[in-house]
């Protein structure tokens, strides 16, 4: 068990999503910007979601038109959406779903500060650890990271 709940941000391979469910993740980060490197379709999401349990979900999105995250939320039944840039606060509101934003909001149900996301209250919702790529087809070296996992136990 750790002291905080865990989320693993920009997760766009299976054996990253397997890693973190397996390491007890409480949330796994899909990117849905295509100009970011750790990109990932809906599709892709979608099958990786249905080889997992036990974990929420959350959508990580950059300046993406508030209809286009309603749409993607929906289809993958997200339990959160993380918004980086800047949003109005109507566009904020029109989003139902649980956001997460990167500056305090009337409409944002958690903030994402200075490697943690924090409630309303100041207190630790998860610690994200950011994805890594593959170095080949399954095959990633996860020391670093199990190290810091191993850091959080209680």
């Amino acid at each position: 068990m750790y002291k905080h709940p865990i989320a693993f941000l920009s997760v766009n391979n299976l054996t990253v999503a397997r890693y973190a469910a397996a390491m007890m993740a409480d949330y796994i980060g899909f990117c849905f910007d295509s100009s970011n490197s750790k990109n990932i379709t809906v599709a892709h999401a979608k099958e990786i979601m249905g080889w997992l349990s036990g974990v929420k979900f959350i959508g990580e999105f950059y300046q993406r038109p508030s209809d286009e995250i309603i749409a993607i939320a929906m289809e993958l039944d997200l339990d959160f959406v993380l918004l980086y840039g800047q949003y109005t606060d109507a566009e904020l509101e029109s989003i139902s779903f649980h956001k997460i934003t990167i500056a305090v909001s009337p409409w944002s149900d958690y903030v994402l500060v200075n490697q943690q996301i924090i409630d309303s209250h100041g207190e630790i919702f998860a610690i994200p650890f950011y994805s890594s790529d593959e170095d080949d087809t399954g095959v990633i070296d996860f020391t670093d990271i199990s190290e810091k996992l191993e850091a959080l136990t209680i």
